[in-house]
């Protein structure tokens, strides 16, 4: 007997006021982060703007109708209705000019260079492995060129007071990951035991009352290693460059290799005087620049912001703007879509005087470079395709070494 298909509820959320459309990119941002319940939406706009969110849930969603609508609506007003309208500031554009590309993940799965194990999860096969190591290796030889740099490899747990010191968690607890384990006691084994077993070996929600917090958490990116390795110290100019792996939380992953839970990132930090780190960023993204042209990307340099949370929002995204802080190198990839595969941002004394990092007779100005190689890799092959006999000579013959 043939089963009915399944219809998962839908439902529609007014706002209590209309949102003018102008926002609706940064609410966009965010409803999948207001509920776990929400698999799918679209705004309903009105004369006004944006009336109503038109939402698709999961079955059996644990939110009532009212309890969406209370949240949403909280949420547009503290986070959304308060963010000034920009126009988006372009810099730089690449020598190529934009296309509309398929999406090439279908065939590099089928071509084996790449296996999706989960959300927000790849597996790398040969290829892609040599194509990241080569990207990252014309990332490194930016950073390695600048003087007074050095090279470090840090571990991936960090210790939880790094990200206390300088209030990441009021500004993105949407993002962190909390590591943990069961607490070594004999008896807490046995139990574990016996309740995995009882629940056909399966781990359930209550097993986790026997887990212990050692006050480490997943590295969101690399620079807080930096910053917790120079805290206490003086500095005059230098240039730290590493190769980890970071970690965020989405609440979606459905856009292929764009956003991906687990990734890596070659991050670059500049640490000195004030107009040092800003010719420092100033250097490097000029050199981005003639790397992507190198290969062929058909990209573009913004002014861009963080994606703050909560209180936090308003003053920050302001001043990141306004300020000119953080810049994104945005690449086109599949199906009109565009993702950040660098970021340069300039932090000013902030991280000086969270961890106590000094330079002359006041705190070290600090700023950062990351690339997300696992994005870059994406933008490329999305835009050169899966067969290496297409891509620039340069990264033909470097994949090959």
């Amino acid at each position: 007997m043939t089963q009915p298909a399944r219809t998962d509820p839908t439902v529609r959320v007014s706002l209590s006021r209309p949102l003018p459309a102008r926002l609706e990119a940064e609410l966009g941002k965010r409803v999948h982060f207001i509920s776990p319940d929400v698999r799918t939406f679209a705004f309903v706009r009105g004369d006004e703007g944006v009336e109503a969110l038109e939402l698709t849930l999961v079955p059996h969603p644990a939110d009532t109708v009212e309890e969406l609508t209370d949240k949403i609506n909280r949420v547009v007003e503290r986070e959304v209705r308060v963010q000034r309208a920009w126009q988006p500031k372009v810099l730089w554009t690449s020598a190529r000019g934009s296309e509309r590309w398929p999406d090439p993940l279908p065939d590099m799965v089928r071509a084996g260079l790449v296996h999706v194990p989960g959300p927000g999860t790849v597996t790398f096969g040969d290829l892609m492995i040599r194509l990241v190591d080569y990207l990252d290796r014309q990332v490194r030889a930016i950073a390695m060129a600048m003087p007074h740099s050095t090279e470090y490899r840090y571990p991936t747990l960090l210790p939880m007071e790094v990200l206390e010191r300088q209030n990441y968690f009021e500004s993105f607890p949407h993002f962190v990951m909390f590591v943990s384990r069961l607490h070594n006691d004999a008896d807490v084994y046995e139990t574990f035991l016996r309740r995995y077993r009882d629940a056909g070996r399966r781990i359930t929600p209550e097993i986790f009352s026997l887990v212990r917090d050692d006050r480490y958490c997943l590295p969101p990116t690399m620079c807080y290693h930096t910053f917790h390795q120079v805290s206490g110290s003086s500095v005059d100019q230098r240039v730290v460059t590493s190769r980890g792996k970071s970690f965020r939380f989405e609440s979606r992953y459905e856009s292929g290799l764009d956003r991906l839970w687990d990734f890596t990132i070659r991050e670059t930090v500049f640490l000195g005087p004030e107009a040092y780190v800003v010719g420092a960023r100033r250097q490097f993204l000029e050199a981005a620049f003639a790397l992507v042209d190198r290969l062929g990307l058909a990209a573009r340099c913004e002014v861009a912001n963080d994606h703050f949370f909560g209180d936090a929002s308003k003053d920050s995204v302001l001043s990141q703007r306004v300020m000119e802080l953080k810049y994104e190198i945005v690449a086109d990839v599949a199906e009109g879509r565009s993702i950040a595969v660098g970021s340069f941002n300039l932090h000013g004394s902030h991280f000086g005087e969270a961890f106590d990092i000094s330079q002359g007779a006041g705190p070290s100005h600090t700023g950062c470079v990351g690339f997300g190689l696992e994005r870059l890799a994406s933008a490329f092959v999305t835009q050169h395709g899966v067969d290496p006999s297409g891509w620039p000579e340069a990264v033909r013959a470097g994949v090959s070494e």
